[in-house]
């Protein structure tokens, strides 16, 4: 949800003294770098300046914003990509145009937070250094000597992308660059005008959904992305339909390239304010698909559009992922080199999957859930938070009928599956040739089919209208097995963090109960265990301890992927963050009876579970 902060005094706002017309800004896609190559040193000249910015085409709500240009040149969101080759000298020419002092960082090749640039108004300065190790790497300036977790506001802008190309690699230029930025301005800190700029915008590469780009990748073709999170939020960023391996991680100053058996395969990826990280993926099915941050609040309009747009059981099928989704999402097209014979979508399947609600008073929260059949039909109104767990097989097709009987549409989506795009769960967006995925009105059904080919734990969960439908239940877990294996719930364990109805109020879950009766374990057993993270937008910390201190698990898998055998390795039982959409498979051997501490802890509170060792 939003993050209302303090307002600052308005001598910190950098009041606007420029009366002339402010350039728009433009989004940096960041496909040409900025400034030239001369002798071997990168030169780049860059000013910070005043701009105005639209992240929505055709609206006419735009912000006055602190930016980075090239001196001579359009302002843009990211700022101008600076690339150089490893040990390349950069030779920079930094003007501050704004009214206030200005602090730079990633500037210097030096330490994140302290080694800056500190300009005067109207001062400028030359600087030099040497490109560090191979990677991507933030610079991010600010008026207000904020932190970058703490930089919501115009200044918040003032970020780009630093490129680092191995020595002797020539840069590959298919590979993209993503820039997250995010602003919050509100009425009290406003220097222009009032009625244009309550804003509330979260952008890639300088536009929001539905402007973002759109992009169109061959199928069979290894495709490599690179993202930075520039804003004070943290994003959790799940790719739809396929895994992709994450090949290094940085922060600040630091980036680490993963060797090729350290890279773990994974569908959500976490991204802390100020991180990297680079990814690979090959489409492997035509389609439409979307990469997209799992925080609700953060692919969600703000404020919400009218009901007349926005109520998903009234509006146009195929304006659905354009006028109920915002932010931070990216469309993709996969195509194939030869047409791919038509999906069928069967008509009835063997697994039957009731979208339920249970009644509620006038004026209470309404539990929404999903339950799967087991002999007779369920009653209309019983509702099962988690969802019932569907238990599914590796390589054996899966045919799963949705019988929707809410009162409003909703859709399914089986997150972390490789799937055929037209039962992938985005309505109006997904769509395998000229099939394509649809609402689910009330007392329809739509039949779905996929053949899961690994074996881990994934997440079903609605996705349409995720504000009330998610947090009042409906998600469930999908348990992959392997040919031959059966689940054993005495030794087979899953967590699952969301919110759910307790006491008629939404609040923090763990499978759905706030508490809940010890769970009991037998020392020298070996248990798996299955954490699942499907909050509307609460990052997770987990633990495991006895008298505060943490029993020892060992690491298997991640978003349903086993992990390298590198990675496998027993360690403290803690997770520092499990983000939205992401899951996490550990084997415990508790070894002497005695209590074991199960704490989830969110920004909503802590929760503890009870594991009696006996």
């Amino acid at each position: 949800m939003r993050r209302f902060v303090a307002l600052l005094p308005l001598a910190l706002i950098a009041p606007n003294t420029h009366r002339a017309p402010l350039d728009l800004v433009v989004p940096n896609d960041n496909r040409v770098a900025a400034g030239m190559v001369v002798n071997g040193t990168v030169t780049v000249r860059l000013e910070a300046k005043l701009a105005v910015w639209r992240p929505d085409v055709g609206v006419d709500t735009t912000a006055t914003v602190q930016v980075f240009a090239e001196q001579g040149g359009e302002p843009r969101i990211p700022g101008p990509l600076i690339r150089a080759g490893e040990g390349a000298e950069i030779a920079l020419n930094v003007r501050n145009s704004l009214d206030s002092n200005l602090v730079i960082h990633g500037l210097r090749g030096g330490a994140f937070d302290s080694d800056t640039i500190q300009l005067a108004p109207n001062a400028e300065r030359d600087v030099r250094f040497k490109a560090p190790a191979p990677g991507t790497y933030l610079y991010w300036g600010t008026t207000t000597r904020s932190p970058i977790e703490d930089r919501p506001w115009r200044d918040s802008q003032l970020t780009g992308a630093i490129m680092v190309d191995a020595r002797g690699v020539s840069p590959d230029t298919a590979e993209r660059i993503f820039v997250i930025t995010v602003l919050d301005v509100f009425l009290g800190d406003t220097i222009r005008n009032k009625k244009k700029e309550d804003i509330w915008e979260l952008a890639i590469n300088g536009r929001s959904w539905p402007h973002t780009e759109r992009l169109e990748y061959p199928v069979g073709r290894p495709i490599r992305w690179r993202w930075l999170n520039g804003g004070y939020l943290p994003h959790p960023m799940h790719l739809h339909g396929f895994h992709f391996r994450v090949l290094g991680k940085g922060r600040g100053n630091r980036y680490v390239a993963y060797p090729a058996d350290s890279q773990p395969m994974v569908v959500t990826e976490f991204m802390p304010s100020g991180s990297s990280y680079a990814m690979e993926w090959t489409p492997t099915r035509a389609g439409r698909w979307l990469m997209h941050c799992h925080m609700i609040p953060h692919i969600t309009p703000f404020p919400e559009r009218p009901d007349s747009v926005h109520e998903n059981d009234r509006h146009d099928l195929a304006r659905h992922p354009m006028a109920a989704m915002s932010g931070l999402v990216l469309g993709i097209t996969t195509i194939a080199s030869t047409p791919a014979a038509p999906v069928t979508v069967p008509s009835r399947g063997p697994l039957r999957l009731f979208v339920q609600q249970a009644k509620a008073d006038s004026g209470q929260e309404m539990a929404h859930g999903y339950v799967l059949q087991r002999g007779a039909e369920p009653r209309r109104d019983s509702v099962e938070v988690p969802g019932t767990p569907l238990l599914l097989t590796r390589g054996e097709t899966a045919t799963i009928t949705v019988i929707n009987r809410l009162t409003k549409a909703t859709t399914v989506h089986w997150h972390g599956m490789e799937l055929e795009s037209v039962f992938d769960g985005v309505s109006g967006w997904s769509r395998s040739g000229s099939a394509m995925a649809p609402l689910v009105a009330p007392g329809d059904s739509f039949t779905v089919a996929f053949t899961p080919p690994r074996a881990g734990t994934f997440i079903y969960h609605t996705h349409i209208d995720e504000g009330p439908q998610l947090r009042s239940g409906m998600y469930g877990a999908m348990l992959v097995l392997e040919p031959g294996q059966r689940h054993d719930p005495a030794t087979d364990l899953t967590f699952i963090i969301g919110t759910a109805v307790v006491n008629d109020t939404i609040r923090l879950a763990l499978n759905g109960a706030r508490d809940a009766s010890p769970l009991s374990l037998s020392a020298g057993t070996t248990y798996r265990l299955r954490f699942i993270n499907i909050h509307l937008a609460e990052a997770a910390r987990l633990s495991m301890v006895v008298d505060s201190v943490p029993v020892t698990w060992r690491s298997i898998a991640k978003d349903g992927a086993d992990l390298p055998v590198s990675m496998q390795v027993a360690e403290p039982a803690r997770i520092e963050r499990i983000g939205v959409g992401e899951t996490y498979d550990f084997e415990l051997t508790p070894q002497r009876a005695g209590d074991i501490l199960l704490k989830v802890e969110t920004l909503e509170g802590v929760l503890v579970r009870t594991l009696r060792v006996r």
